[in-house]
């Protein structure tokens, strides 16, 4: 996959297109041999600009769209009947939770990615990742080992005490910086692990219904956008109110994410949004009251099984009231993208699926209606679906159109959806960087109980004996700190006395300052694979042993797919002053989740967890860590 200037090469220019083979990069970045030459003949190619389709065939090679027109012919091509079909681009979502499945359900990627490929998404953007997940997730989608559509993985910033940084995720999952100077420092620790877009939670207004977090000011903010830019990277604010808005479009950000919901936007807004070339991605279906929502046929039939019950569960109790504040926001959000669609500014479709009710894949196409029902044609929010949203992402020359020298992501459905929008859910075929995406696997992935197999790692034994290069495991992964979630969460620091002076197999030392939650905890997470993505396998073994001195009673937890955190196996164990070594055994792990099996062969992450009472700290060296 080719990408942005800044990290990785221009694309190739559409006439160089035309006259050369050319080489679709892997998730590395090294050329792969060009598929053969295809041939989408005969269909109605809306090209993603607004324009009216016309009747027309694609010649694809390789990953790259090299010809379109009539009655094409490309000898040895592999011929696609598009006849009686419509041929668009492949779709956008700029903001997803790809973690997380939108109701009660231990995460599974592979379940996510397909739903939006079964939904025509192509592109999609993941704000639930940290940079150390994003080599591994690369890896595994770029083998092919996982199916799934391209993906924009961002790195999260925010500021201290602000949204984003109150889940008890700690600053590896969203980095924090008060000042221009802090910025600066936390971009130099994201850009090493090449994001694709860089999200900033800007704004701390919560909607009304609790205290209002921190905000960013606007040089804090102008120092990522400079150094995200200086890379060709865009910038996707968390921004929900009129102020939080003419900041992020003062200090240069490409989109405000999440709409404006606190008031109706002015002249002012407009003309430093158009000033600055600063887009709106209102994410509606997100805030559209689901009290009372209803579905299309074709987006009712997409929908999982779980997704379909938790409707018809809703469905069949009364219909619950709309609080005051959330239906003023949601008549305000709306009166926004009319507005600001009346002005020109450009709207591109995002959606915060993962969150609850907002499901993956169907809340993308959900939300082009929502802008169909505001004031767009279809054919214009289709653009906004398309085009609108690749040039949002800095990437409007290398995708979202159906023109010469673009990446084949092509969606093929029935009907006319630049016509009624409706049709949008009726799709036939996909393709991504000019690749057939086996749709029925897919549908049979999303529909049934089993987790999406993941690639797994061999364990060897050791996990953190002190050896590992440059404070990472002797597996090569970053230990990490988590709390309990809340704004007013513990906070944990790790060092090895000793490594600065070059000093191998030292212990961790770890000291918390709990909370001020009834039951506060930190937990040192130590990774068995990069970002604890991909799984561990530690069959074969006994159990964990480690060495340990400290002052009271702690915990092991194993982070394990297919298994939601309050269900994680555990087990306890006892530290004094002096350093003892302590084993423990598989058998010894339990787990409160119904039915819940520790599979050694889908293991994430091995967590030591402090506890403590509120206000107090607690303290614990460990070191030595490892399967036996």
């Amino acid at each position: 996959m080719t990408k942005r200037t800044g990290f990785w090469p221009r694309l190739c220019a559409a006439g160089l297109a035309l006259a050369l083979p050319v080489m679709p990069l892997k998730a590395d970045g090294k050329a792969s041999p060009a598929q053969g030459d295809m041939l989408i003949r005969g269909g109605r190619v809306f090209d993603g600009t607004g324009s009216a389709a016309t009747v027309a065939d694609i010649l694809v090679r390789g990953d790259r769209i090299v010809a379109v027109g009539p009655r094409l012919s490309a000898k040895g091509a592999r011929v696609i009947d598009a006849r009686g079909l419509t041929v668009l681009p492949g779709f956008h979502d700029l903001h997803t939770h790809l973690r997380s499945p939108a109701f009660s359900a231990p995460d599974d990627l592979g379940k996510a990615y397909a739903e939006y490929l079964l939904s025509g998404i192509t592109t999609a953007n993941d704000f639930s990742v940290s940079g150390e997940m994003l080599a591994p997730i690369r890896e595994m989608t770029g083998s092919g080992a996982v199916a799934a559509p391209n993906l924009e993985l961002a790195i999260r910033m925010g500021v201290p005490g602000g949204h984003g940084t109150e889940y008890g995720w700690g600053n590896f999952f969203t980095m924090k910086a008060a000042t221009p100077r802090a910025a600066h420092l936390a971009m130099a620790k994201a850009l090493p692990y090449r994001p694709d877009v860089i999200k900033v939670f800007a704004d701390g207004w919560r909607y009304g219904r609790s205290p209002s977090l921190n905000s960013m000011d606007e040089p804090t903010l102008a120092a990522i956008v400079k150094d995200a830019h200086a890379a060709n990277i865009p910038v996707i604010t968390h921004t929900v109110t009129m102020e939080g808005a003419r900041i992020a479009a003062a200090a240069g950000v490409d989109a405000l994410g999440h709409g404006i919901g606190d008031a109706l936007v002015d002249d002012e807004l407009i003309a430093l949004m158009k000033r600055n070339g600063t887009a709106y991605v209102p994410t509606l279906v997100v805030y559209e009251p689901q009290q009372d929502r209803s579905f299309v046929p074709g987006e009712w039939r997409s929908l999982r099984p779980p997704e379909r019950a938790r409707e018809e569960a809703r469905m069949a109790a009364p219909i619950e009231a709309i609080p005051p504040l959330e239906a003023k926001r949601w008549q305000i959000m709306q009166e926004n993208v009319r507005r600001l669609k009346a002005a020109g500014v450009r709207i591109g479709i995002g959606t915060d699926a993962g969150i609850g009710g907002v499901y993956h894949g169907t809340s993308a196409l959900r939300e082009i209606r929502w802008l169909a029902r505001l004031g767009f044609t279809p054919a214009e929010a289709l653009a906004a679906g398309t085009s609108v949203s690749a040039g949002i992402l800095r990437a409007g020359e290398a995708h979202g159109r159906i023109a010469p020298g673009q990446r084949a992501d092509l969606v093929l459905t029935g009907g006319r959806p630049d016509e009624r929008i409706d049709d949008i859910h009726d799709v036939r075929r996909v393709f991504v960087a000019g690749r057939d995406m086996a749709l029925t696997p897919l549908r049979t992935l999303v529909t049934g109980d089993a987790p999406t197999p993941l690639p797994v790692t061999k364990m060897a034994g050791p996990i953190e004996t002190g050896r590992g290069p440059a404070g990472r495991t002797d597996l090569d992964t970053l230990p990490v700190e988590s709390t309990e979630p809340g704004v007013d969460h513990s906070h944990l620091d790790h060092v090895r006395p000793g490594a600065e002076t070059g000093e191998a197999g030292r212990p961790l030392f770890l000291v918390a300052q709990m909370g001020a939650a009834p039951r506060p905890f930190a937990q040192l997470i130590l990774p068995l694979t990069r970002g604890a993505v991909q799984l561990a396998d530690a069959r074969g073994f006994t159990g964990i042993a480690f060495d340990a001195r400290g002052a009271g009673a702690y915990q092991m937890l194993f982070d394990s797919y297919a298994i939601q955190p309050g269900g994680w196996f555990r087990a306890g164990f006892e530290a004094g002053p002096k350093s003892r070594e302590i084993r423990i055994p598989f058998a010894a792990f339990a787990s409160t989740g119904k039915d819940a099996v520790l599979d050694l062969e889908k293991l994430r992450a091995l967590i030591v967890r402090l506890d403590g009472e509120p206000g107090g700290k607690a303290w614990l060296e460990i070191g030595n860590v490892r399967f036996y």
